[in-house]
């Protein structure tokens, strides 16, 4: 997915000759800290509502803020993980997307980034997340695809981020299933070691059953 795909159509965008005062009552609407400035068609920066509100003077236009507006924007061509890094690198609420003639498309919310992210790892799926610790050295993507596939299961996303000040490796996996008691013993007996998992544990299922059917049993 592109950026271009995720632009919020209804995001207003600022002139030079609107006021600080029109400024903020627009991002109060739009409930948003930033908004892009455009001069015609052409993107020229995003403004904060900090910067407007350390300003004494609400009548003055935008343009006064010439020389003070934050430069992210993304261009509409590349792939929307690029506009979270601009969104953490000058920590906006919004991104405006550009073209290569730096003529204003739209801007991507935050809100809209969110949502892409989710479905993007696959937040909203059904299934399990099994999270591991993985000394780099060690890591087989194709030994833990192995492991899922004998046990049944697919590996819907797979997700691998370091770990600050150590040579281990956090790998987050996404799978097509959620009874994954027979997953977590495979991988317990290839020596990983897991952090986090969610889905059921088919074998606490099982005990409850056969506890059930006992207990009907011993009444009939």
């Amino acid at each position: 997915m592109t950026s271009l795909q995720l632009i919020n159509k209804n995001l207003p965008s600022l002139k030079w000759s609107d006021t600080v005062v029109f400024a903020l009552q627009l991002m109060q609407e739009q409930t948003c800290n930033h908004l892009p400035v455009t001069d015609g068609i052409l993107f020229k920066g995003m403004i904060s509502k900090a910067t407007l509100l350390h300003h004494e003077r609400p009548d003055d236009t935008i343009r006064v803020f010439s020389e003070e507006l934050i430069p992210a924007a993304v261009n509409n061509s590349v792939h929307f993980l690029k506009a979270v890094s601009i969104a953490n690198l000058y920590r906006t609420d919004v991104i405006p997307v550009i073209n290569e003639s730096s003529e204003y498309q739209g801007s991507i919310t935050h809100l809209d980034l969110v949502n892409a992210l989710g479905n993007f790892c696959g937040a909203g799926e059904y299934g399990a997340l099994i999270v591991l610790e993985v000394e780099k050295a060690r890591l087989n993507i194709s030994e833990l695809n192995a492991i899922m596939e004998t046990n049944g299961a697919t590996m819907l996303h797979l997700n691998i981020s370091p770990i600050a000040a150590s040579q281990m490796m956090e790998v987050t996996i996404g799978l097509d299933k959620k009874e994954i008691s027979a997953i977590l013993a495979s991988l317990i007996r290839y020596g990983y070691k897991i952090l986090f998992t969610s889905g059921e544990d088919l074998m606490e299922n099982e005990l409850a059953d056969n506890y059930y059917n006992l207990m009907n049993y011993l009444d009939i």
